[in-house]
């Protein structure tokens, strides 16, 4: 079974790998190769099979191939045949002759070329001899298939003779299955063309010569030609090869531009000048290898074989940028070795082509192929080839779309298969020092993740880097306590702080599969997390260091405290960590603690054991305990009024108000009486409370220390005895004990003690002694007291103005009520004006009360003679009269006819009236009919008893008539109903309705 991967750093960018292996570790060994092991081989030769078709024979001579489409030359001294495979799957091949084109014409083959798609062929000819009278030229063959067959279209390409072609770019961007779009072809002499290729151009073909790298000289040719654009840009990149050189053209060009010409036309007139990179050498020949993923039309990195050996390195991705080839790696091949040697021995040395991997360089040689690592230029791969048996090696070419690669000798082709290649890159680049390339390389693979980061760590703390290191050693399964004694020395604790906090997190973000956490992980995380607590505050109470250090590491150890697995760390230990930070005499952070846990009465009482009172009632607004209020809220209010009442009036309704009392009584000193009055009236106009404790608390603090604000409550307060809060009588007493004399007159209107309410008013004020006498609602109690309020001011002064006025202010006061307050020698002529007004006003009372009596005999002898004339009215019945409810004939049954006309059968007009009848109604008409029916059972009675039981009959049934016909039921009962709605329950009605 895989071993199981484990969460891997987040800060490793993650590499994917197309196949899965087994994780090795890799040791250099005497055989040249560093990472031999058991493991497959990175490289495995395999011989491929062609079908070939049974009338093609011969050597193999030349081979390309290009997504999956395989082209291949067969020869023989008599016939040259032309073959094309699709590898995928069995079509049948493609042939074509080129005899008549070769040996009638004394030409040979020296190259082919095959594009990017696989359809468009170009075979480069020369003569077979400098006698055979014929110039450089070239084929083209265009390609195409069908499920039946394959079509090779043969065409000589008459516009380019006497040059040969030894280097083509084919262009990706443009080209497709039909035409290859604009191509470069480099030639012998150095020189460059540009043309456009298509079965449609038979005889059109178009030559433009681009660029002369020869410059006249006729033995320098192109060996490598390439065509580039960089991506999502329109910077185009041409790379041309030399036996010594290495150039590089670069240009924009417009997006419509079709045309090669532009991006050599500022070399051409000499504005610019090719980049040209040159490599002395004894060698005639170099080759140009590009390598990119598959699908990609740009190149990751590009190889030139040269004569210092192969030079390696990466292109610009930038589309604006100047430089072009980026880096350059030489892989040594010893030519300068290889200058001594036989020519035998040195054929054998020098290889004759290679193809570039991502990692490896494959180079072919006379007798054997190996491979050589481009990171550390190692030999990874070597094999032989027996000549007599498998033929001599050709080529060696590589498919850039699915990156297989062909190895052909004479007689076979072979695929070098690639297991992995990027298995071993990561110990590479480990070796070099370049971690974050091992680093990203070793994701995927637990074991070697952890060489990497070990090694890249202990490197870290050499160099000093110990917060890196720090991260780096948390991500590795090193000891733990190995890692800290290293950092434990140091006198910075930064690191180890860090460090096991990321311990910390990979325990506690590691995923559990049992549903309870083992023992031992928990017992390891609250060892942690206690540690760390010591650690930071350590550092928090180091003396010797500035208020902005300690602020700093209080913020970092605040956030640590409550992250979630720390927080339920803690409460399930939190005896220890309470021990650990009273060791520290850290109160501070043992209250944040108690907060934290929620132990927040522990934090109060130590808080106020302190004196730390106002942390103490900030602590006390934190929590939501309303219990803490009442328990310490007596002991802040001494030392602390306003802001304590203020945290009470923060708390609003949360807290009840009847248990603060024993805070509210502290009132040693004004403030504390005012804080306590605040909180009162906050309870009472906010709050709302209904207690009368409270109320009568804020009374007697009124009637005591702000009288003018008792007189305002009490307004509020209303004067119904039943809507008041306060206990009147133990607010009567209070006033009256403290002399509140405004208070008490208003206090006893309300217990309705009238005289005594009006007799103290006259001692302090004559105003509200008559306001009072104004109140009641009894008209001889109002007279009784304007008449001990006139006898208080008249007796003794015999005032006769004050008497007057009193008269105009009270209407139920008479002059004869006025004159016994007078001394019996008071002059008549004072009175006189009173006494001729108040004659008047008798006068125009008797003359009211005598056109009244007109008015009522009027009134009376109008309805007598309405009576008179009421007895002598009929109603006429008819045959034909209906009910005016069932519409029915009226008198088949009893019934009621109304002064009005309307018409009703008894029984339809109770059912339409006992609806509206109020329950007292509908009650006792039920009750009637009930004892109607009793007495109209037959029953053996004495002629007296008979009388009295029509008597009874008669009055029941007038009863039940005055309660059914008392008014018609259309012109007054409806009427009457009319603003009632016609449905009483609605839902009633709806769950009738479904």
């Amino acid at each position: 079974m895989a071993q199981a991967m484990p969460n891997q750093p987040k800060f490793l960018p993650r590499i994917e790998r197309n196949g899965t292996g087994a994780a090795h570790s890799y040791v250099a060994t005497a055989s040249g190769n560093p990472f031999e092991t058991d493991e497959e081989e990175i490289f495995s030769r395999h011989k491929m099979v062609l079908r070939i078709p049974s009338n093609c024979t011969g050597d193999l001579m030349h081979l390309a191939v290009s997504r999956n489409w395989l082209v291949c030359l067969l020869g023989t001294a008599e016939r040259t045949t032309l073959c094309r495979f699709f590898l995928p799957r069995a079509i049948p091949p493609g042939e074509a002759t080129l005899e008549k084109y070769l040996s009638g014409s004394g030409y040979k083959i020296t190259r082919i070329f095959l594009d990017p798609t696989g359809h468009h062929l170009i075979i480069a000819l020369v003569p077979k001899s400098a006698s055979a009278g014929v110039s450089p030229d070239f084929l083209y063959i265009h390609c195409l298939e069908s499920t039946q067959a394959q079509q090779l279209k043969v065409r000589r390409i008459e516009k380019f003779k006497d040059h040969e072609i030894t280097a083509v770019a084919f262009n990706p961007y443009h080209g497709n299955e039909t035409t290859t779009g604009s191509i470069l072809l480099g030639t012998s002499r150095g020189l460059i063309f540009e043309t456009e290729l298509s079965p449609a151009s038979d005889g059109h073909v178009q030559r433009k010569q681009l660029y002369d790298l020869g410059l006249g000289r006729s033995k320098y040719p192109i060996t490598g030609l390439k065509l580039l654009r960089v991506p999502n840009s329109s910077r185009y990149i041409i790379v041309v090869t030399s036996p010594e050189c290495i150039y590089t053209f670069q240009e924009t060009l417009k997006t419509e531009e079709r045309s090669l010409q532009p991006i050599f036309a500022g070399y051409v007139s000499g504005v610019q000048e090719p980049h040209c990179e040159e490599r002395k050498t004894d060698l005639n020949y170099s080759q140009l290898r590009l390598f990119a993923p598959p699908n990609s039309k740009y190149p990751k990195q590009w190889a030139w074989l040269c004569g210092e050996g192969i030079r390696v390195g990466e292109f610009s991705i930038e589309g604006n940028s100047s430089a072009t080839l980026i880096g350059s790696t030489l892989i040594n091949l010893d030519f300068d070795r290889a200058m001594h040697l036989s020519y035998e021995e040195r054929r054998l040395n020098i290889p004759k082509a290679f193809v570039l991997t991502e990692y490896h360089a494959v180079l072919l040689y006379a007798d054997h192929i190996r491979a050589i690592c481009l990171l550390n230029q190692e030999q990874v791969y070597h094999e032989t080839f027996d000549e007599a048996r498998v033929g001599k090696p050709l080529n060696i070419e590589r498919d850039e779309l699915s990156g297989a690669i062909y190895v052909y000798t004479v007689k076979n082709v072979f695929i070098l298969r690639v297991t992995r290649e990027e298995r071993n890159v990561w110990r590479i680049y480990l070796d070099k020092g370049q971690y974050e390339l091992a680093t990203a390389h070793a994701a995927e693979d637990p074991q070697h993740l952890q060489i990497v980061l070990g090694q890249r760590a202990d490197a870290a703390f050499t160099d000093g880097s110990y917060q890196v290191a720090a991260d780096y050693y948390a991500e590795t399964e090193k000891s733990f306590e190995e890692v800290c004694l290293k950092f434990m020395v140091l006198p910075d604790k930064r690191p180890i702080i860090n460090y096991v906090k990321k311990r910390l997190s990979r325990l506690t973000t590691k995923p559990v599969e049992k549903e309870e956490m083992d023992e031992d992980k928990t017992n390891a995380i609250k060892a942690l997390v206690i540690w760390l607590i010591d650690l930071y505050l350590i550092q928090i109470n180091m003396p010797d260091h500035s208020e902005e250090w300690r602020r700093a590491w209080q913020t970092e150890y605040d956030e640590f405290m409550v992250e979630a697995p720390v927080l339920n760390c803690t409460r399930l230990n939190r005896k220890a960590v309470q021990q650990l930070i009273a060791e520290h005499a850290d109160p501070h952070n043992m209250a944040q603690f108690a907060i934290a846990i929620g132990d927040y009465e522990e934090v109060v009482g130590q808080q106020l054991k302190a004196e730390c009172f106002a942390e103490a009632l900030q602590t006390l607004n934190t929590q939501r305990n309303p219990e803490l209020f009442y328990k310490y809220a007596p002991e802040l209010m001494v030392k602390l009024p306003k802001p304590t009442v203020d945290a009470l009036i923060a708390q609003g309704p949360r807290l009840e108000v009847e248990k603060l009392v024993s805070t509210l009584i502290i009132m040693e000193t004004r403030e504390q009486r005012e804080q306590t009055q605040r909180y009162l009236e906050f309870a009472i106009y906010k709050l709302n409370t209904t207690n009368d404790a409270i109320h009568n608390f804020l009374l007697h603090l009124y009637a005591e220390h702000e009288p003018k604000l008792l007189m305002k409550y009490l307004e509020i307060q209303g004067r119904d005895e039943s809507l008041v809060h306060y206990d009147i009588h133990y607010a009567l007493k209070v006033c009256t004990d403290l002399n509140v004399t405004e208070a008490c007159v208003f206090l006893e209107c309300m217990l309705r003690k009238w005289v005594s309410a009006v007799d103290l008013a006259l001692k302090f004020d004559m105003k509200l002694a008559k306001e009072t006498a104004s109140r009641p609602s009894d008209s001889k109690m109002r007279r009784k007291l304007w008449l001990r309020i006139a006898y208080h001011d008249i007796k003794g002064t015999n005032d006769v103005k004050t008497a007057l006025n009193l008269l105009k202010e009270c209407d139920l006061l008479r002059i004869e009520d006025l004159l016994p307050f007078f001394s019996d020698f008071e002059k008549i002529d004072n009175f006189k004006e009173a006494i001729c007004d108040a004659l008047r006003d008798y006068n125009h009372r008797i003359q009211e009360l005598q056109r009244e009596m007109a008015e009522t005999q009027d009134q009376s002898d109008r309805v007598g003679a309405e009576l008179q004339h009421l007895r002598q009215h009929s109603i006429t019945m008819n045959a034909q009269d209906t009910c005016g409810i069932c519409e029915m004939m009226l008198l088949v049954k009893p019934f009621f006819a109304f002064i009005c006309g309307h018409k009703f059968h008894s029984d339809c007009l109770e059912k339409q009236v006992f609806p509206m009848l109020t329950k007292e109604q509908g009650r006792r008409l039920t009750t009637l009919k009930q004892q109607l029916e009793v007495q109209a059972q037959p029953s053996a009675l004495g002629k007296q008893q008979a009388i009295e039981m029509q008597r009874n009959r008669a009055a029941l049934k007038t009863e039940i008539e005055d309660i059914l016909a008392a008014d018609c039921l259309f012109c007054g009962l409806l009427i009457e109903t009319i603003d009632q709605p016609f449905v009483d329950d609605w839902e009633q009605v709806n769950v009738e309705w479904e």
